[in-house]
């Protein structure tokens, strides 16, 4: 659960840990479809929560990314890539994310230009966890000397997303941010707890009536970082899943929460296996059965 400052202290000392866990840089694109060279699209329905999304690396050996996404039923997506990935889910919107620093270069800034030109960009992530070593690793000047090129594709700007939204990385950005009359559209938050959906609700709360700007929550889930192994992870896959049912339907509600996307833990992690959506075979767990039909 979310704790006070010493607990959320050590948490954030074992973030280079959950980096092994977790996306371990930018995605590559993947050449060949579900069936091992099947181009045809994947479809999916829109009748769920719009606020909804998902969040899989294309390199995922956790089932096939595409159909993962297409199973939860999303109505959104990103990859942590910049271009549109290939064999893409129709019917979903994909968002181009600049992970790191050596992204932004005028190839992806031309493509996102052109997805943003063709309707199929509407929003832009900024970098991934800049103030994690384990991450895309940057210090707030090097990304507010980039930052000015992610304006200059005139889609609404998502902040970076540092691994905790209340941290002094982020605070010494935004304020900059402000004192070099820069961009920021809304604010992008990762947040990795226990089960305490108060005390998270509240953090998000703490977030907006400070900066104003709507919130998208492009990774949380629950984890203990100090679990080697499953076997010593507190949190039960039932447990997991009552808090994603208690949280979820107060998401839906805050006015200044737009989006939100689960991150699907590795099944077989120590930290983050019972928060896992999608198994080794790649089937819906219990927990990605219940987000798939929210």
């Amino acid at each position: 659960m979310i704790k006070a400052c010493r607990t959320l202290v050590i948490l954030l000392a074992f973030a280079a840990f959950a980096a092994a866990c977790k996306k371990g840089g930018p995605p590559s694109v993947s050449p060949v479809g579900p069936s091992g060279g099947d181009s045809t699209p994947v479809t999916v329905d829109t009748v769920h929560s719009a606020k909804k999304g998902a969040c899989f690396s294309t390199n995922t050996t956790d089932g096939y990314w595409s159909s993962d996404i297409t199973e939860l039923k999303a109505q959104w997506y990103y990859t942590w890539g910049t271009p549109l990935p290939s064999f893409p889910p129709t019917g979903l919107e994909f968002v181009p994310m600049f992970w790191g620093a050596a992204n932004v270069d005028s190839l992806n800034l031309a493509t996102v230009a052109q997805l943003a030109a063709s309707g199929q960009a509407k929003y832009v992530l900024g970098f991934n966890e800049p103030d994690q070593s384990g991450q895309s690793n940057m210090t707030v000047d090097q990304v507010l000397a980039l930052w000015p090129q992610l304006e200059s594709l005139n889609l609404p700007l998502g902040s970076p997303a540092t691994s905790w939204p209340t941290i002094q990385w982020f605070t010494d950005f935004m304020d900059s941010v402000a004192s070099r009359n820069l961009r920021v559209d809304f604010i992008c938050v990762h947040m990795y707890v226990g089960l305490d959906d108060t005390s998270f609700v509240q953090v998000l709360q703490q977030v907006y009536n400070q900066y104003h700007l709507p919130i998208w929550i492009t990774e949380f889930a629950t984890a203990d970082w100090n679990a080697a192994t499953p076997a010593n992870n507190p949190y039960t896959p039932q447990q997991v899943q009552a808090f994603m049912q208690r949280l979820l339907p107060q998401l839906d509600s805050l006015p200044f929460v737009k989006r939100y996307s689960w991150f699907s833990g590795d099944p077989s992690s120590g930290p983050l296996w019972s928060s896992a959506l999608v198994d080794v075979q790649g089937n819906l767990t219990s927990l990605g059965t219940w987000y798939a039909g929210h």
